[in-house]
């Protein structure tokens, strides 16, 4: 079984178990008021994490763990832009941590094996794109409405996935993942980051870099970082 078809079978398990919702939608962490920071709160240790250094304005802190992973939390102004312009520039640099095709479509335009399912709030494209291989790309968005917006994004292909999250709720909430096969320049193999505050901003971010496949473990640790400074 390839991981293409494998990525087919997520992609329906996820619509099933979302196709009862009226209009689909996706579960966030509760709806109490994140916090407004000026500076952040960096602990020595968080999990697996150990504080590596720490800049006086208290607006970053960057953590490592001893397989070499990295994990930046950062404090973003929004100053009445945009969240996602905001963090435009850190997705921009963790995409360059990863090889250039990680999360992106092959470029083979072939129907061999193409899925097509547009239902309200559900839309998954898919193709087998090469049956002598199996390579294959798609892309899945669940919730948002039709014009996409809040909701889950991913984009998919043998060699990666790049995965979005915009949760609703009483403040901002984002995610960003970009995963690969074949370590980047670096040694990474998964990147992303999480992002929490209020509307209004600032919002606290962590980025993280890990060089195993695997970084659940890491951003969990991230992810308590955040709540430790913003809740939610």
């Amino acid at each position: 079984m390839t991981k293409f078809t494998l990525l087919l079978g997520a992609a329906g398990v996820m619509a099933v178990s979302i196709a009862g919702c009226t209009p689909p939608h996706i579960h966030h962490h509760g709806d109490a008021a994140l916090k407004t920071i000026s500076a952040l709160t960096c602990p020595d240790t968080q999990g697996d994490l150990t504080r590596k250094s720490q800049a006086p304005d208290g607006k970053t802190c960057v953590y490592a763990s001893n397989a070499g992973n990295e994990v930046t939390l950062q404090l973003v102004s929004l100053n009445g832009h945009d969240a996602n312009a905001a963090l435009d520039p850190i997705q921009t640099q963790l995409k360059a941590e990863l090889p250039a095709n990680a999360g992106t479509k092959d470029g083979d335009s072939s129907d061999h094996g193409r899925v097509d399912i547009d239902l309200p709030g559900i839309h998954i494209h898919a193709n087998d794109t090469n049956k002598n291989d199996s390579k294959g790309n798609a892309k899945i968005d669940i919730g948002g409405g039709d014009k996409g917006g809040g909701g889950v994004h991913v984009q998919a292909n043998d060699g990666g996935a790049q995965v979005s999250v915009n949760e609703s709720g009483s403040g901002i909430r984002l995610a960003y993942v970009l995963t690969s096969d074949t370590a980047g320049p670096h040694g990474y193999k998964v990147v992303g980051y999480d992002a929490r505050g209020p509307h209004e901003g600032p919002l606290a971010v962590v980025i993280v870099k890990s060089k195993a496949d695997d970084a659940d473990d890491l951003r969990d640790d991230a992810r308590e970082l955040l709540k430790l400074n913003v809740g939610g």
